[in-house]
């Protein structure tokens, strides 16, 4: 994922933040007890979200632990425990896309841009193996989407087709959180499917300049006619980032009615906060106020 989907955090009750990064903290203790050191690295908020909603719909009680920082052993933390799977099914798929990840960087940057990539794909492919051996419907899902991207891409589709395969993904990893829940699958796919449109289309308006200076594939370039190796123009930037927040606001919109479905046993009040407010305020961070998200480095609590 992207590192998009996370909370807004001047709106969130202390407790519920505290909540929050207890939920983040726990899931990088968990990256670097199943997976290794260099596993933790691949920590991101859009798989702590993931992890938050699965415990959320679980109902599987959470209880408060407290320890050091496996990053800062001078930092005290507070880790949320529970039981069952959530953690690790997060665990596993943050490996799982980082690997993808640097798969694609590989293919798609020049050699020397691509050097790192080419050192980590090796330490990294025996730690997805393992994790796609624990969970082979997240390996499946994770393998579809990625290679239906591909795919759009290279075909040079347009916006709707280009952000289906990770709608698709997130439709697939909600829907199974509903277990044995059947009644709860429908809302939690459709919400999982939004999102993930969400997700890709954020992430394709967080490129507009980058993929335009760069001659890359865009789909929002390419749908205005602004494609080709360029720098855009202030007026043809003005146009692109209406378009991308017009599509992005409409889906957004279509996310929140099966949310109100969704039957959560706790952190209810957080993940409406991240569907609500966070996803807004990134959304105007980065089309209004021009922050590079992916130049901010390693995220962190």
């Amino acid at each position: 994922m992207f590192g998009y989907v996370r909370p807004f955090q001047s709106e969130l009750l202390v407790k519920e933040y505290e909540q929050y990064k207890g939920i983040y903290c726990q899931l990088c203790r968990v990256l670097g007890k199943e997976y290794g050191l260099l596993a933790r690295f691949s920590l991101s908020y859009d798989c702590t979200f993931y992890a938050m909603l699965a415990l959320a719909v679980s109902g599987q009680p959470v209880c408060e632990a407290k320890g050091r920082c496996a990053a800062n052993p001078l930092k005290k933390c507070r880790y949320l425990e529970a039981n069952g799977e959530a953690y690790q099914k997060a665990a596993a798929l943050s490996v799982l896309l980082t690997w993808h990840k640097l798969r694609d960087d590989r293919e798609d940057e020049g050699f020397f841009k691509a050097l790192g990539c080419r050192l980590l794909l090796p330490l990294v492919s025996r730690k997805a193996k393992k994790a796609a051996g624990r969970y082979p419907f997240l390996a499946e899902l994770a393998q579809t989407a990625m290679t239906q991207q591909k795919a759009a891409e290279e075909k040079r589709a347009g916006p709707d087709e280009c952000a289906e395969p990770t709608a698709r993904l997130l439709q697939g990893l909600f829907g199974e959180l509903a277990g044995e829940r059947k009644g709860q699958a429908a809302a939690l796919e459709q919400f999982g499917y939004f999102l993930g449109r969400w997700v890709y289309l954020m992430d394709a308006s967080d490129d507009l300049r980058e993929d335009a200076k760069e001659g890359k594939f865009n789909p929002f370039l390419l749908r205005l006619g602004l494609s080709g190796k360029r720098q855009l123009s202030e007026e043809e930037q003005k146009t692109a980032e209406k378009a991308c927040n017009e599509a992005l606001n409409a889906t957004a919109a279509m996310l929140l009615p099966p949310l109100n479905l969704i039957d959560m046993e706790y952190f209810g009040p957080i993940v409406e906060n991240v569907a609500q407010k966070g996803l807004p305020e990134i959304q105007r961070e980065i089309l209004f106020l021009h922050v590079k998200e992916k130049r901010r480095g390693k995220e962190h609590i």
